[in-house]
């Protein structure tokens, strides 16, 4: 159950914190004064997205803070998550200006796809415009399959599945399906392609040095020239003195000063070893001048070929391995076109028989639901015979439709209010008061179907007066029994059976409005109810009705 509410800086809302108790709780207030705001604050931090405009004026952040008692089915769903949980569980939304709004159950910051998975199993929210997201026929279907069993949501996932594959491969069949002047067109395409990167008999070498090979045939009188002209000044010569001859000569000087004087021993050893590197130098240059193989046709082969890879380069990727990626992905196209009749039968057999898969198992989710919603329309009936539409009479309508991911069925809520009439749309409902009962009955059998602790209603009794008043709140009462109900009511009737009765009002502090809240005591819910029952002008008959109903309550 929900045991407390935290609401800071939300809408008119500055600082608001209420516990609530077992059983039936009602709120209470003028219009206006932020009751429904309390419902939309618990709607967010349930997992509902939050705009940033309903931050209160003049301040940076809204916040939100739930507490609830842990229920045992949502041990595996926490566990799983890795969010530590004994007796509570407290639910928590930050919403700031100046960045994404953070959610966090027990501290651990969650998604809201995740925040919504664990309080669909805490609490469950009518507010108003619940009942015309029933109107839809797809919200209707998705609530009788929610009444199914775990095998029947079990075959529901595989069909969606099934069908999510077969929308694949008729996606590919369609695109592969081609007439045969095309088919024609691209095979020749395909095999001109593969001719001709498979003649080009691409190496490693296209990309690492075929660029290199040609600067050097393209430069080799000139590297010829610098080659030579640098082995000249490095080796002895009659024309030119050379480095060789230099250090020949200083090694001989040096040499006398070396008979009278060792200390000189370790320089002339260091000037005979550059003598004899430079020697090795020499032979060096002189093997790389003899290698240079310049003729104009090799310098021809080699533009060729620069030409013949950039060509490629440009047609079927940048790398000589793009290429041969493109020249598989080419042959596999080749192969399947080459046997296409073969391929294409194949993939419609895959086709056909992924259908009938489909289609037997839409057949039996058909079967289940119409079995489900015989179930579902006996409870709505005596639902609503117990909520005073003595008349109503409800049945869910099937009819057959193409087969999708949701099955073969297309079904839709029908309604009989008054005798005489003919079923109609839920949809078509025009009483305010017929669709509040309504949505009570699916709400009744919601809360004995799945376990859920706590309910909230907000305005669930728009529309309804009188004794018809008197029998919703005599079915929320019910209700409460077995869950913790919240409800926000202006009806004396629902009001004065109450376990705990709150009180929001709207008031103002140095110039700002905000909302609080109360819960009254006895003699606080007597003038209330006074209030609700005669208006702002409290009569002792008013005074006096109130004790009555909430004495004979307490009876």
């Amino acid at each position: 159950m929900l045991l407390e509410l935290t609401i800071k800086n939300f809408a008119i809302i500055e600082d608001m914190r209420v516990e609530f108790d077992h059983g039936l709780n009602v709120l209470t207030g003028e219009t206006g004064s932020g009751k429904s705001i309390i419902i939309d604050a618990l709607s967010i931090v349930l997992g509902e997205r939050a705009s940033k405009d309903i931050i209160k004026k003049g301040s940076e952040f809204a916040y939100i803070e739930a507490i609830f008692t842990k229920e045992d089915d949502i041990d595996p769903i926490l566990e799983e998550q890795g969010i530590e949980a004994e007796d509570i569980i407290v639910i928590s939304k930050h919403i700031r200006l100046n960045r994404p709004a953070m959610a966090k159950i027990n501290d651990k910051t969650v998604s809201n796809a995740l925040l919504s998975k664990i309080t669909d199993k805490l609490i469950d929210i009518f507010a108003q415009n619940e009942s015309s997201s029933l109107m839809n026929t797809a919200n209707q279907r998705k609530l009788i399959d929610s009444f199914g069993s775990e095998e029947h949501r079990e075959l529901l996932w595989q069909l969606k599945e099934n069908f999510e594959q077969l929308s694949d491969l008729k996606a590919e069949y369609a695109q592969k399906n081609k007439n045969p002047e095309d088919k024609a067109r691209e095979i020749d395409l395909l095999n001109y392609q593969v001719k001709e990167i498979e003649e080009a008999q691409l190496t490693s070498d296209d990309d690492e040095n075929l660029e290199n090979t040609y600067k050097l045939l393209s430069h080799s009188f000139d590297i010829t020239k610098n080659v030579e002209g640098a082995i000249s000044l490095l080796k002895s010569s009659y024309e030119t003195v050379s480095a060789e001859d230099l250090l020949d000569s200083a090694l001989s000087f040096l040499s006398g000063v070396k008979n009278y004087d060792e200390d000189i021993s370790e320089d002339f050893q260091q000037l005979e070893d550059i003598r004899y590197r430079i020697k090795d130098t020499v032979r060096n240059l002189e093997r790389y001048l003899n290698s240079v193989d310049y003729s104009e046709e090799k310098l021809y082969q080699v533009e060729n070929r620069i030409n013949l890879v950039n060509s490629l380069k440009s047609k079927y990727g940048h790398t000589t391995d793009e290429i041969y990626n493109y020249l598989d992905q080419t042959k596999k196209r080749l192969d399947f076109l080459t046997n296409y009749d073969r391929e294409m039968t194949d993939l419609k057999d895959r086709i056909t028989k992924l259908e009938k898969k489909a289609t037997a198992m839409a057949k039996d989710i058909s079967s289940q639901r119409k079995d489900i919603a015989t179930e579902f329309q006996r409870k709505i009936k005596g639902e609503l015979r117990d909520l005073n539409i003595k008349d109503a009479d409800f049945k869910v309508a099937f009819s057959d439709k193409k087969l999708s991911a949701e099955g073969v069925d297309e079904l839709e809520f029908m309604l009989i209010t008054n005798k005489g009439e003919d079923f109609k749309p839920l949809a078509k409902i025009a009483s305010g008061g017929e669709m509040s009962r309504v949505m009570l009955a699916f709400k009744s059998i919601l809360a004995q179907e799945e376990n859920i602790q706590t309910m909230v209603f907000d305005e669930i009794d728009s529309g309804i007066s009188g004794i018809t008043a008197q029998i919703v709140g005599e079915k929320i009462k019910a209700l409460s029994k077995n869950a913790q109900i919240i409800v926000i009511s202006h009806l004396p009737q629902i009001v004065s059976i109450a376990n705990s009765h709150y009180v929001i009002e709207k008031i103002e502090e140095e110039g700002r409005i905000s909302s609080k809240i109360y819960k009254l005591n006895s003699q606080e819910r007597v003038r209330e109810l006074a209030r609700l029952i005669g208006g702002l002008n409290l009569t002792e008959t008013a005074l006096k009705a109130a004790e009555e109903m909430l004495f004979k309550k307490e009876e």
